[in-house]
């Protein structure tokens, strides 16, 4: 259930992340904003393995 929670939240906030990047940071560049929503994500997803192995 907690693993399904973090996945849920990750691909969650990746998403909204991306959006949010793409709508304020960067219109004119939606391919950049995209990698970096996707990059941003990758980090997110190391960190919450981390939580999850560790048991914090």
């Amino acid at each position: 259930m907690t693993s399904r929670m973090f996945l849920a939240t990750h691909v969650l906030t990746a998403v909204i992340g991306t959006a949010a990047f793409w709508w304020l940071v960067m219109p004119a560049y939606p391919l950049d904003a995209i990698a970096d929503g996707i990059t941003a994500a990758a980090i997110a997803g190391y960190a919450e393995i981390m939580v999850m192995r560790l048991g914090l």
